[in-house]
């Protein structure tokens, strides 16, 4: 009996055991589910024609696992028929973000439906319930134009059933299979066609889709050969829908330049060139299945890749008038100037600055300094320049001041002239000067006067001062130094011997100084010596980029690094920097093996791929030891 009893309680023990393990596994697998990051929802068009059919998507997302998701379907809204749908399309989307690859899996609920009122219609909300939690795709809003279908639109196909009534009643489009030739446009954009050398314009590549696209491949953009270019920034636009050719498409700017014409005539901006990946959600035959039925059917997503190229564009420009003022060193645009200087009155030998602040909006960067005229009193040192600087559509904007130190020397009343400042208006077509006003400046005699027998008699100019103290001699105090008769230093052979190692030195400290002059000279030697350790110092920050996991800022260093090291090493001029220049300088003056050429171009245009197109699966660490490897056999073999 009681060993009847001891198997019964091992018999309770072993299924509350068992009981407890599937708990505590079910209870795991629900934590999992509801912890996973879930996004959902809604996209359509903004504005629609009256009759027109389109897409409505609700679109689902995470890093876990979708599999087992029970998606609620809306009840769409009077002015809304549904031609066929949901069809239901399944995906994985990998990524890879700081050598950390992410899986995401994606369910797409699609509706083709077509407005059948005028007006603003809201769509409604959707829900989609995974494991225990439910998760919502906001309600939006669309505007159905009372103009029929824009010009061009085409029925996406036939097919699928209406839910909105007896089927076979309205014929529901096919999903597209082929990318049409004005589905994705291309264009490059420019502010002006006509512009003065030095004015500014900016010119903005674009693309226009009609269709998803999930990625961008081969780009290849143009030189810019003839123009100072100023890339700007455009991660903070967002796409805007816009009507082309009485069609609506999403455009999105890719890039954009600010450019200053460098030479007159007709300068073209080459032609940009790259791959359009188009993301096209097609339905399977149906099979007569209940799922099907309720359904919609089964989807698969086929990726079409299509060729894009923008046309030559041509830019005309003209030359400056001539004359042109003696003070004019290039300044084109809208600008004010204002000077001011640090006192009115100062010690001898006491330092002083004149500031000269340069506001507007032009071609900064390519103005030099003006010219101020001190004295000949006045000891005048290099000058300090600070700037405050934009790059918008109308060019530079901001302010930019120089400053001129100087020391006076000698006592007296000065009067600095007016500094003058040149500038083309292409606004008005005619050149504008400004001035500002006379400096008047006070030299006084210096705290304990002069010192050390040179004195200065007030009111003259350097080029009078007297030494004063020559004439009258003091009564020597303290040990004389005398030095017995026969023993003079003066023309003793340590007399000649220290004349002639003074005059060596001399001579070397004079040679030596020549050369440092005409090596500094030459800028471009400078630039050559010193590429590596800038190309160095550059990737110095990738890596910290790299280190970081910030992909973008990362390939835009890398790509600063390698451009400005062949651009310095094989001085090459930026308006000359391009693939085919650094190849053939590599290749053909170099001797450089065009296998080595062609390794150094493929990283670069993997950096540019993955600047562009984070999803391209470019390694960053494997791409840093590239370069750095490059760079490397590149400086011995030199």
């Amino acid at each position: 009996m009681n060993r009847m009893k001891l198997d019964t309680c091992f018999r309770r023990l072993r299924r509350l055991c068992v009981a407890g393990t599937v708990g505590w596994i079910a209870s795991l697998c629900l934590w999992s589910v509801s912890a996973q990051e879930v996004e959902f929802e809604i996209q359509a068009p903004l504005t629609v024609a009256n009759g027109q059919q389109f897409q409505i998507e609700y679109a689902a997302s995470t890093t876990g696992d979708l599999n087992g998701a029970q998606f609620a379907p809306p009840t769409m809204p009077e002015g809304i028929e549904i031609l066929s749908g949901p069809v239901r399309a399944t995906g994985v989307f990998m990524s890879n973000m700081g050598g950390v690859s992410e899986s995401r899996q994606t369910h797409t609920y699609t509706y083709w439906v077509r407005a059948t009122r005028a007006g603003k219609i809201t769509l409604p909300a959707a829900t989609l319930t995974v494991g225990n939690k439910r998760y919502t795709a906001k309600s939006t809003v669309i505007e159905s134009l009372e103009n029929g279908a824009p010009e061009g639109a085409r029925p996406a196909g036939n097919g699928g059933r209406n839910s909105g009534g007896a089927a076979g009643e309205t014929a529901a489009p096919a999903p597209k299979t082929t990318v049409a030739s004005d589905d994705i446009l291309l264009r490059m954009e420019v502010s002006k066609n006509d512009v003065y050398k030095g004015e500014a314009l900016v010119a903005t590549l674009r693309i226009y889709t009609q269709i998803e696209i999930s990625g961008l491949q081969q780009i290849k953009y143009p030189a810019l050969n003839g123009f100072w270019a100023q890339e700007m920034d455009v991660s903070g636009q967002g796409g805007e829908r816009v009507t082309v050719g009485g069609k609506v498409y999403l455009s999105q700017v890719l890039r954009r330049w600010l450019l200053y014409p460098q030479r007159t005539g007709t300068i073209e901006i080459e032609q940009t060139q790259l791959t359009a990946v188009a993301r096209l959600v097609t339905q399977m035959p149906s099979t007569g299945s209940p799922y099907d039925l309720f359904f919609g059917g089964a989807a698969q997503v086929k990726e079409v890749p299509t060729r894009l190229s923008t046309p030559v564009v041509r830019i005309r420009v003209k030359e400056l008038p001539q004359p042109q003022p003696a003070d004019f060193s290039g300044a084109v645009g809208q600008f004010q100037l204002t000077g001011v200087i640090s006192g009115d009155r100062f010690p001898a030998h006491s330092a002083g600055s004149i500031s000269l602040r340069l506001t507007g909006t032009g071609n900064f960067p390519l103005i030099e300094a003006p010219q101020i005229d001190l004295p000949v009193a006045f000891e005048q040192f290099d000058t300090k320049t600070t700037e405050r600087l934009a790059s918008t559509l109308r060019g530079t904007t901001g302010e930019r001041t120089y400053e001129y130190p100087f020391i006076a020397r000698a006592e007296g009343t000065y009067e600095i002239p007016a500094v003058g400042f040149s500038y083309f208006d292409p606004a008005t077509g005619r050149y504008d000067r400004l001035t500002t006003e006379a400096f008047h400046v006070e030299i006084v005699r210096g705290e304990g006067g002069s010192g050390s027998g040179l004195g200065m008699v007030s009111g003259v100019t350097k080029e009078d001062l007297k030494l004063l103290g020559s004439d009258i001699r003091f009564i020597r105090m303290g040990d004389p130094h005398l030095v017995r008769q026969g023993r003079v230093f003066l023309w003793s052979w340590g007399w000649f011997l220290a004349a002639i190692g003074l005059a060596a030195l001399f001579v070397g400290l004079l040679f030596y100084l020549q050369h440092r002059i005409r090596e500094r000279a030459d800028i471009v030697r400078v630039k050559t010596r010193k590429a590596n350790k800038v190309a160095l110092r550059r990737l110095k920050r990738a890596k910290a980029y790299l280190a970081a996991g910030k992909e973008s800022p990362f390939f835009e260093e890398m790509l600063r690094a390698l451009w400005g090291y062949m651009g310095d090493k094989l001085a090459i001029s930026v308006a000359d920097l391009t693939k085919d220049r650094v190849r053939h300088v590599l290749v053909v003056e170099r001797g450089i093996p065009d296998e080595e050429a062609r390794e150094f171009l493929n990283l670069i245009s993997e950096c540019e791929f993955a600047q562009y197109a984070p999803a391209g699966g470019v390694q960053m660490d494997k791409a840093y030891q590239a370069a750095l490897d490059w760079i490397g056999r590149f400086e011995s073999k030199i």
